[in-house]
């Protein structure tokens, strides 16, 4: 006589009702979390950035040393720490006095010398050729109190942030801290913690969900690693070259026009004329030139190497990896400046794309059509920064150790 085992218990569905009530107070406690930790968003955001940034470095150094996952990581933040406090030591205090007299210096031409120049200009008139030009039958008084009023509140935050990194400098570097914590624990466990504690399972759509992951893996990984390389190559043109020409302020300046690779053409257009503003009022030229003659020669070498990433370097390193055009990444820029601050203005063209992925999933669902089917990736970048480096470090050492490494050496 055998006994037969129990049958295993059962799990009731749940009710649609059910599905809809626990549905809502998930997305609301989701919600509620956001806004009582809003503050925490922006640095987590970052540590993850750094996370990923420091990812190549932390593993080269594990396959190419007998270090471990661990060893490599901690070595890479100490390295990392390093040259924070280094550069914080050598221009910190240095940036925040250019941006508190940068800052003076565009106020000081809004409030005093801008409405004084449409005075003179509202009594002009030019012959240019056939051509003449008479301003007296515009108010320009009445533009320039406009144009005023739209820019306060803009001059009122821009100084309200510099005076927070002036103050506050013990509050500046604890968040760096918790950043570059959070960041390393976050890298360092990444070798130990099995991919199954993050993954998402929905039955029947695991493949739309892996496919969606490495779309939205491809946008976000040309971005940072190509965008930010380009923004790099962009502040140090910008310091090299207004140092050489003795320009006040090349430190503030060079990280303004990192900002503005971000920003399609009003960041490039804002930074042209904040440079021209300082060259122009600041106390005394250099090379012999006139305050014009070096604002000219100041933004033209500017918009010379703009021009030379645009068609040189950025087609190579970032290529048509996100697929959004320019004008749509100024308008999101715009938005998401307002919506989430900084972080939104600098991550507006990621997140336009990863949108745009988003929408096409959506609207090919809606009318029950494979979202795979028509969805080409956008062109992915010729040149990786991190393969050139690598193959760069292989000649290196096939030139010192002709010795082939043994096979089975790659991890």
């Amino acid at each position: 006589m055998t006994s037969s085992s129990p049958a295993p218990p059962s799990s009731p569905p749940w009710s649609p009702a059910t599905k809809i009530v626990v549905g809502i107070t998930v997305v609301a406690s989701l919600a509620a979390l956001v806004v009582a930790f809003r503050d925490f968003i922006g640095p987590l955001v970052l540590a993850l950035i750094l996370a990923y940034l420091m990812h190549p470095l932390a593993r080269a150094l594990e396959h190419y040393t007998p270090l471990s996952w661990r060893m490599a990581v901690t070595l890479v933040y100490l390295l990392l720490a390093a040259a924070i406090v280094t550069a914080f030591i050598a221009g910190g205090l240095a940036l925040v006095q250019q941006a508190q007299s940068l800052y003076g210096v565009v106020q000081d031409f809004l409030l005093n010398d801008l409405p004084g120049w449409f005075e003179r200009l509202s009594t002009q008139t030019y012959l240019l050729g056939p051509w003449k030009l008479d301003f007296r039958q515009y108010d320009w008084n009445a533009l320039s109190q406009q144009l005023l009023a739209s820019l306060q509140p803009l001059l009122g935050e821009v100084g309200a942030l510099v005076s927070a990194l002036a103050a506050s400098t013990l509050q500046v570097i604890g968040w760096m801290a918790f950043i570059w914590l959070t960041s390393y624990f976050l890298l360092a466990e990444s070798g130990t913690v099995s991919a199954d504690v993050i993954s998402i399972e929905i039955p029947r759509y695991q493949d739309d969900l892996q496919r969606m992951g490495q779309e939205l893996g491809r946008i976000w990984r040309a971005f940072l690693r190509g965008q930010l390389t380009v923004a790099a190559i962009a502040a140090l043109w910008v310091w090299v070259w207004l140092t050489v020409l003795g320009v006040r302020m090349a430190l503030v300046l060079a990280l303004l026009a990192a900002v503005a690779r971000f920003v399609p053409y009003v960041g490039p257009a804002v930074l042209y004329t904040i440079t021209a503003l300082v060259v122009v009022f600041q106390p005394a030229g250099a090379w012999g030139l006139t305050p014009l003659e070096l604002a000219a020669l100041a933004v033209g070498g500017m918009f010379i190497g703009d021009n030379i990433l645009d068609n040189f370097i950025t087609p190579r390193v970032l290529g048509n990896a996100l697929g959004v055009h320019p004008a749509a990444v100024l308008l999101t820029a715009l938005i998401g400046a307002k919506l989430f601050g900084v972080l939104g203005l600098l991550f507006a063209a990621p997140s336009l794309a990863s949108l745009r992925l988003f929408g096409h999933y959506v609207m090919r669902k809606m009318f029950d059509q494979n979202p795979w089917e028509d969805w080409h990736p956008p062109e992915a970048p010729a040149f990786s920064v991190s393969r050139w480096l690598v193959r760069a470090y292989r000649r290196l050492r096939r030139k010192t150790d002709p010795t082939p490494p043994p096979r089975g050496h790659d991890r």
